[in-house]
Order: structure tokens, then C-alpha cells, then sequence
């Protein structure tokens, strides 16, 4: 008797063991369909809008605008963006779009809760603008990449004149390179703050030097040809002279200085 007895208690610890296992097994299924089922719904549903917000650059400037980001989408896809399907929607593809445009440095896609697609981007930032004897007219941003002219906006950046090299796509693998060099004084002008609100313009003569014209007077400055420990060497002589030699009535007395001159500033009067 107790041997059946003990037969039947093993036999519903068993029924109630698989009675669990399976119960668990058929939450779980149920957890997954209905996580599927969600997916599947909001992957049918539609956008509700498209939200670009272009990040500006100084002065608020943009160099394109959300419009144009959306008329470039809108070509990229095969449906009007009113009608997309959150399963027509490939967000890197979107951002590689986006980023295709010339003015966009890094563009950010992700769909909310909402269903709305928002959009970031941040631009490329012009560092210098080239306007050359050849006849070519273009930004080169912070990156060394060439940027055509915005019909939106045009950045207030050292000009560059005069007998500029022809553009080549590989000069920055070559620091000798001249437009390696204009980009570097470029920077360099860029980070200090008294060279960056006195350079306006950037000449390059027929032999290679640089003549600097500033935003206050009428003065030129002979900078001679880039090299990369003497032209640092020759600014801060500029900026030394700027300050401590040249009082601001003196300015106007002058037509030219010159840098080339080991240890010092050599001034013409007019």
C-alpha cells in the first residue's frame, strides 16, 4: 500500500513539475508573439513627420537649410515622406544621404515614439575661402575638404588670392604641398584670437609668398614663404608690433610691413 501510495505522489510531483515547465514555456511564447505582434504594428505604421534641425555656425549661419535636407530625402526614397512605413525607413541609410550633401559634416537619424523622424546635423565649418587667378572659387573647411560657395550664406573666413595651385585631391598627404600650407597657417591664424580678427586676406605671389592684408587699415604685410617653424616665428612678431610698437593713430602713417627680416618688423611709411 505504501509502495502505491508513493507511486501516485511521485507521479503528481512529476504532473505538477512539467505543469510548470510548460506553463512558463507557453508565458513566454505568448511574451513573444505579442512582442512580434508590436514590432509588426509599428513597423506598418506611417511616419508622422520629418524633423530636420540643421546645428549653425557662428552667427547662426547655415550654409543649408532644413529644406534642402528634405527635398534631398524626399529623391532618396520611392515614396512621398508623408507616406513612408516605419519598415521603409533604413536610418543609415538616411544619415548616408544626408551626409552625401557638401555642406554636412555628421548627420544623426532616429525615429521617437511618436513615429517622427528626427533628424541632426551638424555642417562643415569653412576654415578658408580660395579665390584664385585660375578662376576657382571654394571653401576649404576645417578638414581640408573642398566645399563649393552656399547660396545661403557666405562665411566671413580669410580670403586667399592670387596664384593659387590648381586643386588636387590628394594634396594633404603632402605637407610641402601649398594648399597644405595655406591650410595650415589657416589654423593657425583660426586659433589666435588677435591674428584671427586681424587677417582678412591671404595673397600668393607669382613666386610663392604670402602677403597678409588686415581688416583695419590699409596696410600690407609681407609675410615671405610658409615654413612651418618661421612663419609662427614671424606672426608673433606681427602681433608684438601690432600691440606694443604700432599705437592705433600710427596705424594709417604706414603702407607696409614687412617680416622677412630676421628679429624684426620692418614699417614703410606712406
Amino acid at each position: 500500500m505504501a509502495t502505491k501510495s508513493g507511486f501516485i505522489s511521485r507521479f503528481l510531483a512529476g504532473v505538477f513539475v512539467l505543469t510548470r515547465l510548460y506553463g512558463w514555456i507557453f508565458v513566454a511564447l505568448g511574451v513573444a508573439v505579442l512582442a512580434i505582434s508590436a514590432i509588426t504594428e509599428r513597423e506598418a505604421a506611417h511616419v508622422v513627420a520629418v524633423r530636420p534641425v540643421v546645428v549653425p555656425l557662428d552667427e547662426n549661419a547655415n550654409l543649408v537649410e532644413p529644406e534642402e535636407l528634405l527635398e534631398l530625402l524626399s529623391a532618396s526614397f520611392t515614396k512621398p515622406l508623408d507616406q513612408l512605413k516605419l519598415s521603409d525607413i533604413d536610418i543609415e541609410r538616411v544619415e548616408e544621404v544626408l551626409e552625401e550633401q557638401a555642406f554636412v559634416g555628421d548627420a544623426e537619424a532616429y525615429v521617437d515614439a511618436g513615429m517622427i523622424l528626427n533628424i541632426s546635423v551638424n555642417q562643415r565649418v569653412p576654415l578658408l575661402r580660395i579665390i584664385a587667378e585660375n578662376g576657382q572659387n571654394y571653401y576649404l573647411d576645417r578638414e581640408g575638404v573642398r566645399l563649393p560657395l552656399s547660396t545661403n550664406y557666405t562665411v566671413r573666413v580669410p580670403v586667399v588670392t592670387g596664384n593659387v595651385v590648381p586643386w588636387s585631391d590628394n594634396y594633404r598627404s603632402d605637407p610641402q604641398h601649398q594648399l597644405s600650407q595655406l591650410m595650415a597657417l589657416g589654423h593657425y591664424l583660426r586659433q589666435d584670437e588677435f591674428l584671427n580678427a586681424l587677417i582678412e586676406q591671404i595673397s600668393v605671389t607669382a613666386t610663392g609668398e604670402l602677403v597678409l592684408a588686415p581688416k583695419i587699415g590699409d596696410q600690407v604685410i609681407y609675410l615671405g614663404r610658409y615654413d612651418e617653424e618661421i612663419t609662427p616665428e614671424r606672426l608673433t612678431r606681427l602681433k608684438i608690433f601690432y600691440r606694443e610698437g604700432l599705437p592705433y593713430e600710427g596705424w594709417r602713417k604706414y603702407r607696409s610691413f614687412d617680416l622677412r627680416y630676421s628679429d624684426q618688423v620692418v614699417a614703410k611709411k606712406i
